[in-house]
């Protein structure tokens, strides 16, 4: 199925998403990009458990707090996948909603499959009911986004919703390389298993995220 947009509407919706990044850019540190960003530790997280999951482990706990922080406990499974799946996977479903308004009638389902899976795996691996609750609240908003999701100005939303988490969580990867944090971040277990140092997969997340977003760019903006 071929993009029914014209090259003149994509051009409006690629300017309208660009002021959007640049007006969050502006307002980055405050409530008006916090949602997003505690969405983003959201998929996150449950991207560390999907994959505890999906490697034979258990999740013992699964928390956020609403200062940004987030922790997955898990026992057993693969610990190099584990770590190495929560910026992957936040910016996989990332990815995911800003590539869905593509293909409306795909793109709807999409939206719809992977939120249900982030709020089923929320309820089995954390009793914090704060987090279910800020989860049901996800999955509402998503679904209802999907399924209106023909409304032009919706679609740029979701777009732009996708682009802001995987920008975040390039912002994500640049802090825990070069700030110093107490608490034990992705990189830093990573490094304490395999004895590379962090930097190194910091590095290649930032290559490969980068690389993906401008493959996703290319494949929604193309020109004939």
């Amino acid at each position: 199925m071929k993009d029914s947009r014209s090259q003149k509407e994509k051009i409006v919706e690629l300017t309208v998403l660009s002021i959007i990044l640049i007006i969050s850019f502006i307002f980055w540190n405050t409530y008006f990009v916090y949602p997003i960003k505690l969405s983003v530790v959201l998929m996150h997280e449950v991207s560390h458990a999907i994959t505890t999951i999906a490697s034979g482990g258990k999740i013992i706990s699964m928390n956020i707090g609403f200062d940004l922080g987030g922790s997955c406990q898990s026992e057993g499974g693969n610990t190099i996948l584990i770590a190495s799946s929560g910026y992957l996977g936040s910016l996989f479903f990332g990815l995911l909603f800003f590539l869905s308004p593509n293909k409306i009638k795909i793109g709807k389902w999409i939206i719809i499959v992977a939120s249900t899976v982030i709020l089923i795996v929320t309820i089995l691996a954390t009793k914090n009911f704060p987090f279910i609750l800020l989860t049901c609240f996800f999955f509402g908003l998503m679904t209802l986004a999907a399924l209106y999701m023909e409304i032009p100005i919706l679609s740029i939303l979701i777009r732009a919703f996708g682009l802001i988490s995987c920008v975040y969580v390039l912002f994500d990867i640049k802090e825990d390389l070069l700030e110093k944090h107490t608490a034990i971040s992705d990189v830093s277990l990573l490094s304490s298993i395999t004895g590379i140092p962090g930097i190194y997969y910091g590095i290649a997340w930032l290559i490969l995220s980068v690389l993906i977003l401008i493959i996703a760019f290319r494949i929604s903006y193309k020109t004939k």
